[in-house]
């Protein structure tokens, strides 16, 4: 199927909170681990970890496999319905809660780096975009080592599982 087009691309989205994520490629079987205990800071450390190792995939996608273009990019903080069912724990989140789709971006806004990823030409294969522009990404996520580990790890879980 990759064959049959002359230009493929692959678009992570991501996050700008991937700087908070945490990945020990001395001992990636980490990532696999169920927490006992569920709570919102797990939850953001979960999140973060995985949209950095969504980047970490996008650059060694761009590296293994030249003849597809492959980006990660962040939309910004945009107001859609995936918090719905969150009920604000005080009067203060819930009034922040209703002043938020005044301040922060729409989908549609949110969807301009994500469209401009696709339809652009001359993008850095490999990269990390926000606002439409490339970002320099911070340190957490430039890790070849760690970044080859990660997608070899990948392969073998996928091998195990369709085997």
């Amino acid at each position: 199927m990759i064959q049959k087009y002359s230009l493929q691309r692959v678009i992570n989205v991501s996050s700008g909170l991937y700087f908070r994520g945490k990945i020990n490629s001395g001992n990636l079987e980490d990532l696999l681990r169920v927490p006992d205990v569920l709570n919102k800071d797990i939850y953001r450390s979960l999140y973060s970890t995985s949209k950095l190792a969504q980047i970490y995939h996008s650059k060694e996608l761009a590296k293994r496999h030249p003849e597809i273009q492959s980006f990660s990019l962040h939309p910004g903080l945009c107001y859609t319905s995936l918090a719905r069912y969150v009920k604000p724990q005080s009067v203060i989140l819930s009034i922040l809660g209703r002043l938020l789709p005044l301040i922060i971006r729409t989908p549609a806004e949110g969807a301009q780096t994500y469209v401009y990823c696709c339809v652009e030409d001359g993008l850095e294969s490999g990269a990390y975009y926000g606002d439409c522009e490339k970002e320099a990404l911070k340190e957490v996520a430039c890790d070849p080592t760690t970044q080859e580990k990660l997608w070899e790890f990948s392969e073998n879980l996928i091998r195990q599982k369709t085997s």
